[in-house]
C-alpha cells in the first residue's frame, strides 16, 4: 500500500463543480482577489494528474515551486516597499528642517535595501531556471524569503513614522500600502516554520520530520 498521497492536477475554472467563494474579505492585497475556490464533485481523468507524492514528506517539486515563485512573489512585496518609501521620501523634503527626518530616512533607506538585496538574491539562486532541486536549495530560497517579508513590512512601518499623521489618511495612499506589506508574512514558509525547516535541514535532518521528543530526567 503506498498510504496516504497528494495529487496534483489542473481543473479549470469553468469546469463543472467549480465555484469561487466570495470570502476574501481581508486587511490588505484585496486586489488580488485570491478567494477560496470550492471543488464539488469535480472530475478529474487520471490522465490529469501530473504528480503523486506521499502525504506528510518533502518532495523536490516543493524546490523548484519554491526557488521559481517566491523571486516573482517577494518581488511584488518589494514594490510596495519601494512605493511606501517613495511617498516618505517625498513628504520628507517638505520637513528638511527637522533634524529627527534625516535620520528616520537613513533607517527607512537601510530597511529597505536589505529587503532588495533578499529578493535578488533569490533571483540568483534561481539562476534563470537551472537549479538542481533540492531541500537545501529550498531552505536558502525561504530563508531570503523571510529577510526579504520582515524588512517590506519594517519599510512600510518606518515610512509611516517618517511620514507622521499624514500617513493615517487614506487619501495619501500610505496606509493601503502598510496594509498589503503584512500580507508577506503569510506566504509559504511562515518566519517559524522557515526557521524550523532551515535547522532541520542545517542538522541533516528531514525538513519536514517531527522533531524528536526532549527527554526529561528527574532532578538530582
Amino acid at each position: 500500500m503506498a498510504g496516504p498521497q497528494v495529487l496534483h492536477f489542473p481543473v479549470p475554472l469553468r469546469a463543472d463543480g467549480v465555484t469561487i467563494m466570495d470570502d476574501w474579505r481581508t486587511m490588505g492585497m484585496r486586489a488580488t482577489g485570491s478567494q477560496t475556490i470550492r471543488l464539488d464533485g469535480v472530475f478529474v481523468p487520471e490522465a490529469a494528474v501530473a504528480l503523486r507524492r506521499p502525504r506528510g514528506t518533502f518532495h523536490p517539486a516543493f524546490s523548484v515551486i519554491l526557488t521559481v515563485a517566491m523571486p516573482l512573489i517577494m518581488s511584488a512585496y518589494t514594490g510596495v516597499a519601494e512605493a511606501a518609501a517613495a511617498i516618505a521620501r517625498e513628504r520628507a523634503k517638505g520637513r528638511a528642517g527637522d533634524p529627527v527626518v534625516p535620520f528616520l530616512v537613513g533607517e527607512m533607506e537601510n530597511l529597505l535595501t536589505m529587503a532588495q538585496i533578499a529578493r535578488e538574491d533569490m533571483v540568483r539562486l534561481a539562476n534563470d531556471f537551472d537549479f538542481e532541486p533540492t531541500a537545501e536549495l529550498a531552505s536558502k530560497v525561504l530563508v531570503r524569503k523571510t529577510i526579504c517579508a520582515n524588512h517590506v513590512i519594517a519599510t512600510a512601518e518606518k515610512a509611516l513614522e517618517l511620514t507622521g499623521g499624514a500617513g493615517f489618511f487614506r487619501k495619501l495612499g500610505l496606509e493601503r500600502l502598510l496594509r498589503d506589506a503584512h500580507g508577506a508574512q503569510f506566504h509559504p514558509l511562515p518566519e517559524k516554520r522557515q526557521q524550523m525547516f532551515t535547522g532541520r535541514v542545517s542538522m541533516g535532518l528531514d525538513p519536514v520530520g517531527q522533531p524528536a521528543a526532549i527527554e526529561r530526567r528527574p532532578a538530582a
